[in-house]
């Protein structure tokens, strides 16, 4: 059993995370935190026909050949550096900081395979208002643990995360800030050089529309990682779309959004952008559907006007209530692939540009959210 200490920790860490998630602008009195996969294949289903039993197995390998041309060109296209489509998932200190069994590497291995989840978000550390990273002297058991997951593992996309509040604690702007800035590129390039991740996954918040320090925050990143390592980065929904068809998020201030040129702009400078779909504080299930489906349209459509465009990635929520932000009973994955389908559908071929969907997080996912996720999206 855990000791009183001990479930303080825990307890300190969880808020920590929770504290490093907040993104978005709320209205005077309300908070805002702001929290975080595509089927096979895009989820396309076909319908039942019935057929002779040689049409069947012309018909099959016809099917068999055409997947195998889309996978070799695919390939060839994305290059070395990017999967080309990929269910992903946020895990936290559980297995970055307490130094899990073998048997408990084993069994995440066995449940991400299972769930078609070849990329993981693993929590590092958050830059503190003071300036110092968090909780530096359990950096060996991170070490640790990318390479023991690596051995059950081999296959698996692992990023190391990192957050950052844009903001002080009297609101002025730290991105700004040279040294914060050339402070966050070094660190980054550890996850790669010193810990074996893959990449980085990026956690800035908020971020408004329009900011150049953001901005210039990831031009130093993307040099000092260098064009081998992979760069993902969280980036806010459009909290209340300039669209008065799509439900408006009642705690969020108006116009609370990114303009399409400037998600384009961050578009370039990062490899993945994973759009955190969730928190939206609305009150049906029918609501936020039809919100993330904005959100899975808008940003596939943005991508598709690039030539070079980021990856998108669709969060989607399995985490414990948070009210007003988050009611599991609304946002939910069932919820969440609703809205992802709706969206994929509406933007037609640039659905294409949307590579996957990411569970936020692991340590609250229930068994109820992992039969949700198979169902809803897997099958």
């Amino acid at each position: 059993m855990e000791s009183s200490s001990e479930r303080k920790n825990r307890a300190r860490e969880r808020h920590e995370r929770r504290k490093a998630r907040q993104q978005g602008m709320a209205r005077p009195g309300a908070a805002r935190p702001d929290f975080r996969h595509l089927t096979p294949a895009g989820g396309i289903k076909l319908p039942s026909i019935k057929l002779p039993g040689l049409k069947i197995i012309l018909y099959g390998l016809g099917g068999l050949v055409i997947i195998v041309a889309v996978i070799v060109i695919l390939g060839r296209l994305t290059g070395d550096k990017t999967p080309v489509a990929s269910n992903a998932i946020w895990i936290g200190t559980e297995w970055t900081y307490d130094r899990p069994d073998e048997t408990a590497i084993n069994a995440l291995a066995d449940r991400l395979r299972e769930n078609h989840i070849n990329t993981v978000y693993a929590w590092v550390s958050l830059l503190q208002p003071d300036g110092a990273w968090s909780e530096t002297i359990k950096l060996d058991a991170v070490s640790d643990f990318v390479q023991a997951f690596r051995r059950v593992y081999p296959e698996v996309r692992l990023y190391g995360w990192l957050s950052v509040a844009s903001q002080g604690e009297d609101g002025s702007s730290r991105l700004g800030n040279p040294a914060i800035q050339q402070q966050v590129a070094d660190f980054s390039r550890r996850m790669v050089d010193d810990f074996a991740f893959d990449g980085l996954f990026l956690n800035i918040v908020p971020v408004l529309d329009g900011d150049e320090d953001f901005l210039s925050l990831l031009r130093r990143v993307r040099a000092t990682l260098g064009e081998g390592a992979f760069l993902s980065v969280a980036v806010p929904p459009d909290w209340t779309p300039p669209n008065d068809a799509v439900p408006q998020p009642p705690q969020i201030a108006p116009d609370t959004y990114w303009q399409p040129d400037y998600k384009k702009r961050v578009a370039l400078l990062a490899d993945q952008m994973v759009i955190t779909a969730y928190n939206s504080g609305l009150d049906s299930s029918s609501d936020y559907a039809a919100w993330v489906a904005y959100q899975v349209q808008t940003f596939a459509g943005v991508a598709a006007e690039m030539d070079d465009a980021a990856q998108i990635i669709i969060g989607i929520p399995a985490y414990d209530a948070e009210t007003p932000e988050h009611r599991p009973d609304v946002e939910n994955i069932a919820s969440a692939v609703e809205g992802v389908r709706r969206g994929l559908l509406a933007a037609g071929d640039a659905a294409a540009f949307v590579r996957g969907l990411a569970i936020y997080a692991e340590w609250d996912a229930d068994e109820t959210d992992w039969m949700q996720f198979r169902d809803s999206w897997l099958r």
